[in-house]
């Protein structure tokens, strides 16, 4: 752009641009329990496959009725289900070594802040 013409959220006398953050449609909140991944095929990138654990859900279950329809009870030795515990892959992260360093230095912090923020509270609760 010619130098004489402004840029949304760019200020060059201040040396200063600003970032609005707008969740997208699909934004939603992902539960993590752990990751899955490792260096990506092109050797470019870093892949991350981000899932949450839990029991499994029944894939079928049989339940006596009453008249009315109502259920009673169910037969659980008629119950069908995974014989293990689910790991539900919810996203695949794909970063470049500047993304993953960014992270791995805001987790970092975010890892220290919280670690003093426990600490505060272990010694208030001691005093009591």
């Amino acid at each position: 752009m010619p130098d004489g013409q402004k840029l949304p959220g760019v200020s060059r006398e201040e040396k200063r641009i600003r970032f609005d953050y707008i969740k997208s449609q699909f934004f939603r909140t992902v539960h993590v329990d752990g990751i899955f991944g490792g260096l990506a095929p092109n050797g470019k990138s870093i892949r991350l496959s981000i899932w949450n654990e839990r029991w499994p859900i029944p894939k079928q279950t049989v339940y006596e009725t009453d008249e009315l329809g109502n259920l009673v009870k169910e037969y659980l030795e008629e119950r069908i289900t995974r014989e293990a515990i689910v790991r539900e892959v919810d996203v695949d992260l794909v970063l470049d070594i500047e993304c993953a360093q960014q992270i791995r230095d805001w987790l970092s912090e975010r890892i220290e802040e919280l670690i003093d923020l426990q600490k505060k509270r272990s010694e208030l609760i001691k005093k009591r």
